[in-house]
């Protein structure tokens, strides 16, 4: 059994459906994700208009996938190739199971 991670990408919400076409581009790693709407908070954050300036917030899209640990590297890699933009942070934490429930277990 591979061992299962969470690859988390946190990125500005007016480039998030371009980082989801270069994602597609890699079918035999990437074969599901989760994009989830955010909000950026910190000194990092580039405000994109006023509104989001006096929120004091920025959007964001949160894409979340369950792959093998050992193909995080290939991901990464082929974003910072083909996807240009220094606004991207991402993180990986351990994924114990996964599965659908009354399915069980997809990574048993």
């Amino acid at each position: 059994m591979s061992e299962m991670c969470q690859l988390s990408i946190n990125i500005s919400s007016d480039i998030a459906e371009e980082l989801m076409s270069h994602l597609w581009l890699i079918p035999e790693i990437v074969t599901g994700c989760t994009c989830i709407p955010a909000q950026g908070f910190g000194s990092r954050q580039h405000y994109r208009n006023i509104q989001e300036k006096i929120r004091g917030a920025t959007e964001r899209n949160l894409i979340l996938l369950i792959l093998p640990l050992a193909t995080v590297p290939l991901v990464l890699a082929h974003i910072q190739k083909k996807f240009k933009s220094s606004d991207c942070f991402y993180w990986v934490l351990p994924t114990i199971t996964s599965g659908y429930a009354g399915q069980g277990e997809v990574n048993e």
